[in-house]
């Protein structure tokens, strides 16, 4: 009798206790002690920070003699702080090419958030780069006036049919006849000397540009913070029970209500069995190719990686991913494989790479065009 009661006694510690894996939380660590002559049971939880802690909270249960009572919970955050560096090109147009008018267009520094990391990235001078946006033909005369003389005669033999200016050859366009000098002759002055303007002149053409497009790059490092996960201590404090006394009759139930007690825990324990099994058996890779928009990314398959054999095989994958692929190793899995290579096998070759960090997880792009890719 006495070793029966013990064994219900301890079927319903275990039931309680995987209520929570039920709902998928399991504790990480479970202390049954006597502090300062108060028997405690006291469980701890690392989740993350979006789970809400009055979930983890369980109704009254028996255990060895004690019946337990929440108390109450405490919680610990465990903040991050992870940094990198950025770069990001900024396109401008304008109408001159001149290096102060292209500045004024150029903030020295520009915000960048991309919803998990956020800081100032500052204006790399040695980038910038200016080209024509397009050209259009200009139109225009370049014109010359040459003084000829003074010759003894307006006689166009005298007057050359082309001159050059800057280079270019000029064409004769129209002369005007100027007296420089007069004689006597018998009692009538006669032109004596005379001297040309002429007048010269050609069409000219250029391609200009109709405006200019500067090109700059902006660097920096920027950084992501938040709570990465929070530790909740859950304390349950501990009652003796007083057994009550059993008459004749009852003492004869006792047993069969032993046993009926147990089969009913049996189908919930398996239950819970199998709760903690899915859990354990969850998925920590996911694959995902890129979206519709920038920094989009649509998840497209998951997998479940041991650490003894840290790889995965992509070449199943129906629609097979053309070209980059993003690769996401969850937080568990990550913490076991920091520091070691992870591999992903496709079609044409395979990817291995070292996993670097482990908050909120470790996350890779590689292009699947490549033969075969090499990241460290």
């Amino acid at each position: 009798m006495k070793h029966l009661k013990s064994l219900v006694l301890a079927l319903v510690l275990a039931f309680a206790m995987t209520t929570s894996a039920l709902a998928a939380e399991v504790p990480d660590n479970l202390v049954v002690e006597n502090l300062n002559g108060q028997q405690r049971i006291v469980k701890t939880y690392v989740l993350p920070p979006e789970k809400d802690p009055e979930t983890l909270k369980e109704p009254s249960f028996d255990y060895d003699g004690f019946t337990y009572t929440w108390a109450f919970t405490t919680k610990d955050e465990h903040a991050f702080l992870e940094s990198k560096s950025v770069t990001e090109t900024v396109t401008v147009e304008t109408a001159s090419n001149n290096l102060d008018k292209i500045l004024a267009e150029l903030a020295p520094s520009v915000p960048y958030d991309d919803g998990e990391y956020s800081g100032e990235l500052a204006l790399d001078h040695t980038t910038i780069s200016t080209v024509a946006a397009d050209y259009t033909t200009q139109y225009g005369t370049v014109t010359a006036t040459k003084t000829i003389g003074p010759v003894d005669r307006n006689d166009m033999s005298y007057v050359p049919a082309t001159t050059v200016k800057n280079g270019m050859t000029l064409k004769l366009s129209g002369v005007t006849w100027q007296v420089t000098g007069t004689d006597l002759v018998g009692d009538t002055l006669a032109p004596a000397s005379y001297q040309a303007v002429a007048t010269y002149s050609a069409s000219t053409s250029s391609k200009v540009a109709t405006g200019y497009v500067t090109t700059a790059e902006y660097k920096g490092e920027v950084t992501a913070s938040g709570v990465d996960s929070i530790t909740y201590t859950v304390v349950y404090v501990g009652e003796e029970t007083t057994p009550a006394a059993i008459s004749g009759s009852a003492a004869a139930a006792t047993p069969r209500r032993i046993i009926t007690a147990v089969l009913c825990l049996i189908p919930l324990l398996l239950l819970a069995g199998l709760g903690v099994f899915l859990f354990q058996r969850r998925k920590n890779v996911y694959v995902y190719v890129p979206g519709d928009r920038p920094r989009d990314y649509r998840l497209v398959a998951k997998y479940r990686v041991e650490p003894e054999k840290p790889e995965i095989d992509i070449s199943d994958l129906e629609p097979y991913p053309e070209g980059i692929v993003a690769v996401e190793i969850k937080r568990p899995l990550a913490k076991k494989l920091l520091g070691q290579n992870f591999t992903v096998r496709h079609r044409t070759a395979c990817c291995t790479y070292t996993v670097l960090q482990d908050r909120p997880g470790d996350w890779r792009e590689f292009d699947l065009t490549k033969e075969k890719e090499e990241v460290t």
